[in-house]
């Protein structure tokens, strides 16, 4: 990674690299529930359909929507890495009990995972994110780069995840889960100094005790909340639906009250942004819901003699983000030194378009099933391939977007609300695997349910492209908002051409 960053002239800060490592190892437990939960709540514990796809959604929205608190607490009460440590502490506990044969151990051990996935990704990208002026393109390479990592970590995950789950063994699975946080924690105590806490309220602070005090309570308190919410997942989902909307409502007033213009117009942009964002991970956040279940029951999977687990299939995507990210970075760069750079908008847009093309594929795929109505899986991977592409130019790039946008003293609010419309995609996600999955007989053979996926999967794909097609047609606003260069060649670039045609 460090010589194909010094190839492109990309000479990253020091703490780039091992960050890329930390994001790597810490998804892994959290990549493991991600694509197993749904089965084993069905398999393992044997709840209904109805209830496993409310705690799906739920753990989705409160994953991702407590990424606002946890940017509200680091920085502020605890510094970013000590508040990491502590969420990887947390998860590693909920692994452990989440292994508990009663439903009682269960809900502990999921209170647990929430409280430290919920903290710990606005950390780890506030961490990315301070390493770097706001100006400063190389947060995007370091981001996609960072993106590349955590997808290698979701891919191991589903590997591991899908070989333990063929033989039914779920406490040594979510055990094992356990281990990447361990990794983690020690790769952050080995690069403490590197990672610590620049221009952030508590660097800052005379009275550190205090502000640790208040920030260890509330943690303590979002475990609490977090156990009793987790017993009734259907409405629990609500309140993130809720919240980010009174966030969205919050940073709306905050940037009609910034005098600052330019930043005013740059919060104006991001909010539109999040408002595309929320159709993006409403349709991605299908995969660990509505689409597991698509895959367990409506899929051929066999090759030869060997059934594929499900969770082998969500690889597809982490492969292509994988595959995908280091060469894209290098083509942002080599279409920037151009004078062609590609804007949010039009990344944003090409996202959506993807997204809604690898949803359409699945019909078709349903519209090739067999006599027992199993679809051919080689739809489903082409499917999942296209929305692997769209991620790309999603995922890392609205990371690196708040970086850009956010003013200093709103980034971690603001990197925290951007998490929250994933989490807001993954509350939508609940009702729309509801849709997919409910049947008015109790049937739910591939012949009886293809039809309402086939349905459900054309209306989400089409909404995502005629997002991608509205959000392509305000660039010219857009753009004018973020102060995003054109799409032309400038007097500099015509000059070094020349030279280049001279020289050869």
């Amino acid at each position: 990674m460090t010589t194909l960053a010094a190839k492109s002239g990309q000479k990253m800060p020091s703490g780039t690299i091992a960050l890329i490592f930390i994001q790597l190892f810490s998804l892994i437990s959290y990549a493991i529930i991600y694509s197993t939960l749904a089965i084993y709540c069905s398999q393992g514990l044997h709840l209904d359909d109805s209830f496993t796809t409310s705690l799906i959604a739920m753990f989705l929205a409160f994953n991702y929507g407590l990424h606002l608190l946890g940017g509200y607490i680091g920085g502020r009460f605890l510094s970013y890495r000590s508040l990491f440590i502590i969420s990887m502490v947390s998860i590693a506990t909920g692994c452990y009990m989440i292994t508990t044969p009663t439903l009682h151990g269960f809900y502990i051990g999921i209170a647990f995972f929430l409280t430290g996935a919920g903290l710990n990704v606005t950390c780890l990208n506030c961490m990315v994110t301070q390493l770097f002026q706001p100006d400063d393109k190389r947060r995007e390479t370091a981001f996609l780069w960072n993106y590349s990592g955590m997808n290698v970590g979701f891919f191991a995950a589903n590997i591991i995840a899908g070989y333990f789950q063929l033989h039914s063994n779920y406490r040594e699975l979510f055990l094992v889960s356990g281990l990447g946080n361990i990794i983690a924690i020690v790769l952050v105590a080995c690069n403490w100094s590197k990672l610590k806490d620049i221009q952030t309220a508590y660097q800052g602070s005379a009275n550190k005790v205090q502000r640790v005090f208040l920030g260890s309570t509330l943690i303590l308190a979002l475990f609490c909340a977090l156990y009793r919410l987790v017993e009734h997942p259907a409405g629990s989902r609500n309140l993130i639906i809720y919240g980010t909307l009174f966030v969205f409502a919050f940073l709306l007033a905050l940037s009609l009250a910034e005098k600052d213009f330019i930043s005013r117009q740059k919060m104006h942009a991001y909010l539109i942004f999040c408002i595309a964002a929320i159709t993006f991970w409403t349709i991605a956040l299908l995969v660990p819901n509505g689409l597991a279940l698509f895959l367990a029951r409506n899929v051929d999977r066999h090759l030869f003699s060997f059934t594929i687990p499900p969770q082998w299939f969500f690889n597809i995507n982490p492969f292509m983000i994988m595959l995908g990210a280091p060469p894209l970075a290098a083509l942002f760069q080599w279409l920037r030194r151009k004078g062609y750079p590609l804007s949010l908008t039009q990344q944003f847009s090409a996202a959506l378009l993807f997204m809604g093309l690898g949803l359409l594929v699945i019909p078709l795929g349903i519209a090739f099933a067999n006599a027992n109505g199993s679809v051919p899986a080689a739809w489903i991977t082409a499917g999942y391939a296209l929305q692997g592409v769209g991620e790309l130019f999603i995922g890392p790039i609205g990371f690196a977007m708040v970086g850009q946008l956010a003013p200093p003293r709103l980034r971690g609010v603001m990197m925290g609300t951007w998490m929250m419309t994933i989490g807001m995609g993954g509350a939508i996600t609940g009702i729309v695997s509801k849709w997919a999955t409910y049947s008015t007989t109790g049937d739910l053979s591939p012949l009886a349910t293809n039809h309402t996926y086939a349905r459900v999967f054309i209306l989400l794909g089409l909404t995502s492209v005629l997002v991608a097609a509205i959000l392509f047609w305000l660039r010219p606003l857009l753009d004018k908002l973020i102060r995003e260069p054109r799409m032309k060649v400038n007097d500099e670039v015509l000059a070094a051409s020349r030279a280049e045609m001279m020289a050869s």
